[in-house]
């Protein structure tokens, strides 16, 4: 039930024997180089930095072909202009602009800001009048 996890054995490092180097290289945790996925190479096609992928299956050949008909629908979209008579009907359904200064706006205030400002005024005369 209980494992020795003690890599020593209750042996000195002298008493151990020591492993061959063949013995370390079979352990199998050496790195593997891996193929690229398909998302990877559909990746770099998208941001236009490899040729447009060939020879995907399921998933991969489907998003390719989807995103060759988002590129097609794009590139349709781009040239299309909106006739001039629409564009008129347009501009001339919209209500005037009119621009009136600042100045001239209606100013809206409750009476609590009234009150508020009406205080700090007279709080602000009181320490002018205390300094002078």
């Amino acid at each position: 039930m209980l494992d020795k996890n003690n890599e020593r054995d209750g042996r000195s490092d002298r008493e151990r024997p020591i492993r061959p180097a063949n013995d370390l290289a079979s352990l199998g945790d050496r790195e593997v180089p891996l193929a690229p996925a398909a998302t990877d190479v559909l990746n770099r096609w998208l941001d236009g930095e490899g040729p447009e992928p060939t020879g995907l299956r399921g998933d991969a050949a489907r998003a390719v072909d989807f995103w060759k008909k988002v590129g097609e629908e794009t590139e349709r979209r781009r040239h299309m202009v909106t006739p001039s008579h629409l564009q008129e009907r347009i501009m001339a359904a919209l209500p005037p602009l009119e621009i009136t200064p600042w100045y001239r706006k209606d100013v809206q205030m409750s009476a609590m800001y009234i009150i508020a400002g009406a205080l700090a005024i007279f709080a602000l005369g009181i320490l002018v009048a205390r300094l002078i």
